[in-house]
C-alpha cells in the first residue's frame, strides 16, 4: 500500500493458500462493478512474478492493485483482532467476508450485514475544490487504508456483538462508528515508517493537526468539503456538553475517538520524555531545524508501540462488553477491566488517563459511585458462582486446534463436524445453567434465556503467564413488545456476558437487566429519533413498525465514511 508522499508500506500477513481474487479462508475479493456492469480480472497473489516483488506496485488506476490492497488491509485488521482477543476469528455465520472494491459509482462505502460484504464506491473529485486531486479525477474509496479498515471493523463488530446493530440507545450506532475509527487510526499509527515522517515534520508533537490524525483525507477533500471526513485531534478543549447534545452517529462516535486519542497522547508523551531530555541536554526544548534521524526513529518506535498497545486494549475490551444495548460508559468499564486483567500494574497511568479523557467529555457511567479505577472496573464475582458441568477441557482443545491455519485434512473436516455437534450440546447445557442461575446473572426468570455465543480465550500476559477464559453471551427478549409500534422495529433485549476461568469459576458477569427502566429508556430514545425525522409524518403504517431498522450503514455512510 502507499503511504504519504508516495512512500510504500509493505504489510506482513500470515501465509495462507490463495485463489485468484484474492480468495482466502476468510476474505474473498469479488471485483464486479455494479455501475459499469463489468467484472475485472482477479489478481493472483500466489503468482511467482507477484511474490518476487512483494506484491503489485501501488497504482490508483490498476484494479488488480485495488484487489490486493483491500485483501491486505482486511487481513491486517483480522490479525490485530485475533492477536488482541487471543482466538481465531471467522466472520458472521462462519462465512467469508466478501469485498467488492468497485461496487458502485457513488461517494460511499459500507458494510452490508445481510450480504456479509463490504462494498466500496468510486466517484469524481469536485471540479472546484478537489483537494490534492485533479479536478474530476476518479477517487476510489478502496485505496484508502482508513476506509477499508473502518468497514472491515464494522464486519468484525457485527460478528462479535451482532445485537449492536439493534439501535436501542443513542450510543449504539455511535459506538459502531467510533470504534471502527479507532481501529483505523491506530492501525495507521502502528506503521513506524509513516510515523517517522510525521514526527520529523511536527517535531514529535502528534497532537498537532496532521494527516495521521485524520481519517480518509483524500476522500473527504475530494468531495469538495476542504477537510478530512473526521479527525481524532480536537482543535478546541473538550466540551463536556457534547455527549448530552450530539446525536448523529458519526459525530457522537468522534467523542469516543477523541477520548481514546487523548489517552494515547498522554502515554506517548510520558514514554518519550527521557529521549527528549537526552536530546536537549535536559532543557526539554528541541532545537530548530530537522531532528536527528536516530531521535526520530526512537520516538517513532515509542509512538508505534504505544499505538499498538492502545489498539490491543480497545479490541480486548470486547470480551467485557454486555451483549446488548452498549453505551460509552460500558465501553470505558470494559477497557479498564480488560487492561487490568492483563496488566495489573499501570506504570504509565494509561487507565487513569483513559478515565480522565472520558470524564472531561461528559461520558456518564451508570451505577458507578466514583471515577476511581476500582469503582470503574466491573465488579468481580465473589459469591462462588461456577459452571456445574465440565465441557471446558474439550472446548479448550477445539479452540486450540482452530489456530491451525495449515492445509486441512479430510479427518479434520470430520472432526470439525463433530466439534460443531459438541458445541451445540455445550450451548444447551450453558442455557440450562443460565436458566437455573437467572437471578445471579441479572436475568428475568420469566423470560427464556438464549446463549448467543461462547468461546475460549488464550492470552499471554506481559509476565509470560497463560490466561485462559470461557466467555459466554446470554440474551433475553421481551417478545410482547415486538409488534409495539413505539419501538420502531428494534427488539427489546437484555442479557449478560459471563467470563469464567479454566476451572469454570465465574469471574465477571457484565449485566444488562431487562427491567422496566430499560424498557422506558428505549421507548424514550425512539421518540427522540422520531422528533428528528422529517419524513415520519409522510410514512405509512408498515414503515412506522420498522422505521428504526431503516438506519442502515449504507444510509448512514452516504457521503461521510
Amino acid at each position: 500500500m502507499r503511504g504519504r508522499a508516495g512512500g510504500r508500506i509493505t504489510l506482513s500477513l500470515p501465509n495462507e493458500p490463495l485463489l485468484p481474487g484474492p480468495q482466502g479462508s476468510r476474505v474473498q475479493v469479488i471485483d464486479f462493478d455494479g455501475s459499469a456492469r463489468t467484472l475485472y480480472a482477479p489478481v493472483d497473489l500466489d503468482d511467482p512474478s507477484v511474490l518476487m516483488t512483494d506484491g503489485l506496485d501501488p497504482s490508483e488506476s490498476d484494479p488488480r492493485f485495488h484487489q490486493q490492497m483491500v485483501y491486505a488491509v482486511a487481513m491486517k485488521v483480522v490479525e490485530n483482532f485475533e492477536e488482541a482477543l487471543g482466538r481465531s476469528l471467522t466472520f458472521k455465520d462462519r462465512k467469508r467476508l466478501r469485498i467488492f472494491p468497485h461496487a458502485f459509482e457513488e461517494a460511499n462505502a459500507f458494510y452490508d450485514p445481510q450480504m456479509v460484504a463490504v462494498l466500496f464506491g468510486y466517484f469524481r473529485a469536485d471540479t472546484e475544490s478537489p483537494g490534492a486531486n485533479l479536478p474530476g479525477q476518479t477517487v476510489f474509496t478502496c485505496v484508502s487504508q482508513d476506509i477499508v479498515a473502518h468497514e472491515v471493523t464494522h464486519a468484525l463488530v457485527d460478528r462479535l456483538r451482532p445485537n449492536f446493530l439493534e439501535e436501542s440507545n443513542r450510543d449504539v450506532l455511535a459506538f459502531h462508528e467510533g470504534f471502527s475509527d479507532i481501529v483505523a487510526i491506530f492501525q495507521h499509527f502502528s506503521f513506524r515508517s509513516v510515523l517517522a515522517e510525521t514526527i520529523q515534520q511536527r517535531r514529535a508533537d502528534l497532537r498537532s493537526p496532521n494527516a495521521l490524525g485524520e481519517l480518509a483525507a483524500q476522500f473527504g477533500r475530494a468531495t469538495g468539503s476542504g477537510r478530512a471526513l473526521r479527525a481524532a485531534i480536537e482543535e478546541e478543549p473538550p466540551d463536556g456538553r457534547l455527549y448530552e447534545s450530539v446525536t448523529e452517529p458519526h459525530d457522537r462516535g468522534s467523542i469516543l475517538v477523541a477520548a481514546v486519542f487523548d489517552a494515547f497522547f498522554a502515554v506517548y508523551q510520558d514514554r518519550i520524555q527521557d529521549l527528549v531530555r537526552i536530546a536537549t541536554g535536559g532543557t526539554g526544548r528541541l532545537p530548530e531545524g530537522d531532528l536527528h534521524p536516530d531521535l526520530v526513529n526512537r520516538i517513532a518506535g515509542e509512538a508505534s508501540k504505544t499505538a499498538k498497545n492502545i489498539l490491543t486494549m480497545c479490541i480486548r475490551a470486547f470480551e467485557y462488553l454486555p451483549p446488548v444495548d452498549v453505551t460509552f460508559g460500558d465501553y470505558l468499564r470494559a477497557l479498564i477491566t480488560a487492561d487490568y486483567e492483563t496488566v495489573v500494574s499501570d506504570d504509565r497511568g494509561l487507565r487513569a488517563h483513559m478515565i480522565e479523557a472520558f470524564r472531561v467529555r461528559g461520558v456518564t457511567l451508570e451505577g458507578v459511585p466514583s471515577l476511581g479505577e476500582e469503582a470503574v472496573r466491573w465488579p468481580r464475582q465473589e459469591n462462588g458462582l461456577a459452571l456445574d458441568f465440565a465441557p471446558l477441557d474439550e472446548a479448550l482443545g477445539v479452540s486450540a486446534r482452530a489456530f491451525n491455519r495449515g492445509p486441512r485434512r479430510k479427518t479434520e473436516v470430520v472432526e470439525s463436524e463433530k466439534s460443531r455437534r459438541k458445541q451445540d450440546d455445550w450451548a444447551k447445557r450453558l442455557q440450562r445453567w443460565a436458566e437455573s442461575h437467572a437471578s445471579a446473572l441479572g436475568l428475568d426468570p420469566k423470560l427464556k434465556p438464549r446463549v448467543e455465543g461462547f468461546h475460549t480465550v488464550f492470552r499471554i500476559s506481559p509476565s509470560g503467564q497463560l490466561v485462559v477464559e470461557l466467555v459466554t453471551q446470554v440474551i433475553q427478549e421481551d417478545k410482547t413488545l415486538r409488534e409495539d409500534v413505539a419501538f420502531g422495529g428494534v427488539r427489546v433485549l437484555g442479557g449478560c456476558t459471563i467470563i469464567a476461568d479454566a476451572e469454570g469459576r465465574i469471574r465477571y458477569v457484565v449485566k444488562k437487566p431487562l427491567g422496566r427502566a430499560r424498557r422506558e429508556a428505549q421507548r424514550s430514545f425512539v421518540e427522540s429519533c422520531d422528533e428528528r425525522d422529517p419524513l415520519l409524518p409522510w410514512s405509512g403504517e408498515d414503515f412506522d413498525r420498522r422505521r428504526m431498522k431503516a438506519r442502515t450503514f449504507a444510509r448512514l455512510h452516504r457521503g461521510r465514511q
